[in-house]
C-alpha cells in the first residue's frame, strides 16, 4: 500500500516540476499517469478506508495548484507578449544600425 502511495507522489511531484517548468504538453501526460496510478491506489484500498478521502484531498489540492499556475503561466506570457508588441521595431534587432545624422552633426 505505501509503495502505491510513493508512486502517486512521484508522479504528482513530476506534474508539479512540468507545469512549474511551462512544460504544458509533457504535464499533460503526467496527469494522465497521475490520474491513473491514482485509480489504481484507491482500487487496492478496503472499503471504507478513511485513506480515500484523504487522497481525494490530496487530489484536490494538486488539482488547484496546477490550474492556478498553468493560468498565471499564461497570463505572465501575454503580458510578455504584449510589452513585446509595444517596443519599438528600431531596438528589437542588432543590426539596424545607427540612426541617420544630420548634415550638421556631419559638419562639426
Amino acid at each position: 500500500m505505501k509503495a502505491c502511495e510513493a508512486q502517486l507522489e512521484a508522479v504528482a511531484g513530476r506534474l508539479r516540476a512540468r507545469v512549474a517548468e511551462g512544460r504544458y504538453r509533457e504535464a499533460q501526460g503526467e496527469l494522465k499517469d497521475y490520474c491513473q496510478t491514482l485509480r489504481q491506489t484507491v482500487a487496492a484500498l478496503p472499503p471504507g478506508d478513511p485513506a480515500v478521502r484523504r487522497l481525494e484531498g490530496e487530489w484536490r489540492r494538486l488539482l488547484d495548484d496546477t490550474r492556478r499556475r498553468v493560468l498565471a503561466g499564461r497570463a505572465h506570457a501575454g503580458a510578455r507578449l504584449a510589452r513585446l508588441a509595444k517596443m519599438p521595431t528600431r531596438s528589437r534587432f542588432y543590426g539596424d544600425g545607427l540612426p541617420p545624422r544630420r548634415t550638421w552633426e556631419w559638419l562639426a
